[in-house]
């Protein structure tokens, strides 16, 4: 079973304005990118509940289901989603390169995205289309680093904001840093998961052939998680101490999902398991800005009848995930892309591509 699809040879316009086959695509990238999508709505879920209007506090059970899913997911679907992004960047601009189109296209995707990141903000979700269109253009220059350095920086960028921001956080230390920098350093955090997904992509991470240890690698990363699970349950339940612990370590966990689920797509029960999500990452860049609309334009009129409790979130949750997973798999089946990633692949090559499957 190989998930690592061989591109069909079928002659394409060189300036990418032809429509791309399935065949084209590393399926399980898609599957674990449908999971990230699903991970940061469950994280967002409470945030959209509040903007709704709902204003009382978890309390009882409540304060401890929430605890779990920030557990289970704070940051570190983010992060995940992060380092798929570097992923995608290495694999587009191996191929802008293949095509011998200019970076200019690149520029041009990324200015895409910063616009609906924009779009996302004033429709009133938790964006991070914009932050990342615009570290994907500071990323374009630093990948011309010869590779050890820019290993060294990703691995840097990743690290050090977070055991900075932690430490400050905890009064553990007081690095007396203007108030600006702080803010600054969660930046720095998403362009190094960025630039590790880009470095780990050019050891060809997803192929079974690849040069990364994946077994040593989610083996150390679950080692490594236990500590931090036992740490952040002792903080407390819901309090500022336990997230900011699960946020600022979210990387060693996030690693421990990636690697998990390479090696879980690779099993028989795995693929069969998780292998209709690749629809919904296909399409994440639509499902993501979906989940804002569904969100803003249905969670008011339910917290209107009360509050809404961390089972019924979750349903919530639950029931906009099946709902889009199910548009995904429809609308594929007729059309080569999701509506918006039509429309951002349009724009990024100045050409009309043919919608229709």
């Amino acid at each position: 079973m190989t998930h690592v699809q061989t591109p069909q040879r079928t002659k394409k316009s060189a300036d990418g304005s032809q429509p791309s086959s399935p065949a084209d695509r590393i399926v399980s990238i898609d599957v674990i990118r449908g999971i990230a999508i699903a991970g940061i709505l469950l994280i967002n879920i409470n945030y959209f509940l509040n903007q709704a209007g709902q204003t009382e506090s978890p309390s009882g059970s409540d304060t401890v289901i929430w605890q779990v899913v920030d557990d289970v997911a704070l940051g570190k679907f983010h992060f995940v989603f992060a380092f798929l992004f570097g992923v995608g960047i290495h694999i587009f601009l191996t191929r802008l390169r293949a095509k011998g189109l200019s970076a200019w296209v690149y520029i041009r995707r990324m200015i895409i995205l910063v616009a609906a990141g924009l779009i996302n903000s004033m429709l009133g979700g938790i964006d991070v289309l914009m932050t990342y269109g615009v570290l994907a253009l500071l990323l374009l220059p630093l990948t011309l680093l010869p590779r050890h350095v820019f290993a060294a920086f990703g691995i840097a960028a990743a690290v050090i904001p977070d055991v900075m921001q932690l430490l400050t956080d905890l009064n553990a230390v007081d690095f007396h840093l203007p108030s600006i920098v702080l803010p600054l350093l969660s930046f720095a955090r998403t362009i190094g998961h960025m630039a590790l997904g880009f470095w780990l992509a050019g050891h060809s991470l997803f192929s079974k052939n690849t040069r990364v240890p994946v077994v040593s690698l989610f083996v150390f990363s679950l080692i490594g998680s236990v500590p931090i699970l036992i740490w952040t349950t002792a903080a407390g339940a819901r309090t500022s101490e336990a997230h900011d612990i699960a946020f600022r370590t979210a990387l060693v966990p996030g690693f421990m999902y990636v690697a998990g689920l390479i090696l879980l797509l690779r099993t028989r029960v795995g693929w069969k398991s998780l292998s209709f999500l690749r629809f919904y990452g296909r399409m994440a860049f639509s499902n993501y800005l979906g989940q804002t609309v569904l969100c803003v334009a249905i969670l008011p009129s339910l917290t209107a009848h009360g509050y809404i409790s961390a089972p019924a979130g979750l349903g919530i949750w639950a029931a906009i995930i099946v709902v889009q997973c199910a548009f995904s798999m429809l609308w594929l089946r007729y059309f080569r892309y999701g509506p918006l990633e039509w429309v951002w692949r349009c724009g990024t090559y100045l050409r009309f591509t043919p919608l229709r499957a």
